[in-house]
């Protein structure tokens, strides 16, 4: 439970922001467009961004680490994308029909992966891997994937399953009994999405043999950030490469956190790991809606017209989402702005880091580049069972701190991250250690 005071103080500043509330709850759940937006005793509602800062309705001033789970690698409305998606938006804002920017941004992601011959185009991370999930299901003539327990890959209902499970639901750790994480999703849809732990090479190898020739593709994380932020044990990703090709099994990585964000070519490129598929979304469209997923050419020659596995969308390369993007990609994101962003990400983890032991409480920083999240236990996890006994109390309470301090660290969630963007200052990081210092050294009083 976070606080009296420190709901109180929250409340005083947002009085405005729980009228909105007030009135968008009569007509939406929960008042807000996605259900992860709210939380007790009612969000707050923003009136406009710029740079790195957000300002909502009541004129509060926030250093904005969400960055709109992690959509603005650039950070908020910058000038080279406002102009890009303007001069868009003069020649028509969809057509539903063929344009050239689209060939031109495929091409940009081609470089940037490699590994990947084709690319095809959707709206969200969502479409992107329940497409790659179809593919690969359509390549292989298998119905069967395995997803990493405690992972997100979208809403659809095949890897809904065994995101944040409760432990007395969720079997043995070698071998973690699949959950559904929400009513509407029919029970046998669980039978054909296997469940293994990350970070375990030997419980993956058991359930590829339990199940042989009957799996279609493996979709996993290659960092996990569904539990805050979790690193990859030396060579496990390599081991993982190598049991799916002994076992003839797709290997998807979904990237749409990681891809074009802790490198210019994902986790793919800073692993040196060669995946079937790949998908990704959030820093790859500029802050709009934009989504790829993408993949070996025959394994992608499966989709229609080529093949028979459907794909469509309405919404789909649309043109002021592919000149965001393109822009994003190929003027803004430049080799040096990736090496800002990590450093930048670096100097956030140390500095957090050293707050947590000058204060002396039970907390851990986890961090890759940009990406970092502030456990409040006492080792840093290897995967979702050592993570899901993270303190939520304390989390909370130093979330609420931060907010009511200016600095938007994460999004209202248990185990989402920090996002550092171009637009981050060093100041706006020397600002966010000294506010996660004062949070720290008020828990350690009790």
């Amino acid at each position: 439970m976070v606080k009296e005071e420190t709901v109180k103080e929250y409340t005083s500043r947002t009085p405005k922001s729980k009228k909105l509330w007030e009135v968008a709850r009569e007509i939406i759940p929960g008042g807000v467009g996605s259900s992860v937006r709210c939380f007790e005793p009612y969000p707050f509602f923003i009136n406009k961004a710029k740079g790195s800062k957000v300002w909502d309705v009541d004129g509060n001033e926030y250093v904005d680490f969400l960055m709109g789970y992690g959509i603005n690698i650039t950070g908020h409305a910058h000038p080279t994308i406002v102009d890009a998606v303007k001069e868009q938006m003069e020649k028509g804002s969809a057509y539903a029909i063929p344009h050239e920017k689209t060939a031109l941004y495929v091409k940009e992601l081609l470089r940037r992966f490699p590994a990947m011959d084709i690319f095809q185009l959707a709206n969200s991370g969502t479409e992107a891997t329940m497409h790659a999930t179809r593919v690969a299901r359509a390549y292989t003539g298998k119905d069967k994937i395995v997803k990493i327990e405690g992972t997100y890959h979208g809403q659809h209902d095949y890897v809904y399953v065994s995101i944040h499970p409760p432990l007395a639901k969720t079997g043995p750790k070698w071998a973690p009994t699949p959950v559904i994480e929400s009513e509407g999703i029919p029970a046998d849809t669980a039978k054909n999405t296997l469940i293994a732990p990350y970070n375990d090479v030997e419980a993956m190898e058991n359930l590829f043999k339990k199940h042989e020739g009957e799996i279609a593709a493996v979709m996993m994380e290659p960092v996990m950030l569904n539990c805050g932020v979790i690193l990859p044990k030396p060579g496990y990703l390599k081991d993982i490469r190598k049991l799916t090709e002994k076992y003839n099994i797709i290997l998807i990585f979904d990237e749409v956190k990681t891809g074009c964000r802790i490198a210019p070519g994902g986790a793919s490129e800073l692993y040196k790991i060669k995946p079937d598929m790949v998908t990704l979304a959030k820093a790859i469209g500029g802050g709009l809606p934009l989504a790829a997923f993408g993949g070996k050419r025959d394994i992608m020659e499966s989709l229609v017209p080529l093949g028979r596995t459907s794909h469509g969308g309405t919404y789909c390369a649309n043109p002021l989402s592919i000149s965001a993007g393109l822009a994003c990609l190929t003027k803004v994101m430049t080799d040096k702005m990736y090496k800002y962003i990590t450093d930048l990400g670096g100097k956030l983890n140390k500095g957090v880091s050293d707050m947590i032991e000058d204060a002396g409480v039970t907390a851990c920083v986890n961090s890759i580049g940009p990406l970092g999240y502030v456990f409040f236990l006492e080792a840093k996890p290897v995967d979702f069972r050592t993570a899901t006994v993270n303190d939520l109390d304390k989390t909370w309470e130093y979330w609420f701190h931060m907010v009511n301090n200016g600095v938007l660290p994460w999004g209202p969630l248990q185990f989402e991250q920090w996002y550092t963007s171009i637009a981050h200052t060093k100041e706006d990081v020397a600002k966010t250690i000294e506010t996660s210092g004062d949070a720290f050294r008020k828990q350690a009083k009790g």
